[in-house]
């Protein structure tokens, strides 16, 4: 039993480098199974990171948040090794 164990979650620090919007996506055909249109647009930006180490990662990232070029963030590692922001 692991009682009081806890498992941290992987994280690399790192340095917004630049940010680029993703291209747009081809609305699919209206299949009239909703009713109203989505609250937040479908969006994506193409985020370049610098990490502590030195090396640079470009994560793409969908949905209502925005980074920007000089913010400190922290990448979450996946189990399957990929960086998540």
């Amino acid at each position: 039993m692991l009682a009081g164990c806890q498992i941290q979650e992987r994280t690399v620090p790192g340095t917004v480098v630049s940010v680029r919007d993703l291209p747009a996506r081809e609305q699919p055909e209206d299949s009239g199974k909703h009713y109203e249109d989505p609250l937040v647009p479908e969006v994506g930006w193409k985020v370049q990171v610098q990490l502590e180490d030195g090396s640079s990662v470009t994560v793409v990232h969908e949905g209502p948040r925005r980074y920007d070029v000089g913010e400190r963030v922290r990448l979450l590692v996946h189990d399957n090794g990929a960086l998540l922001l």
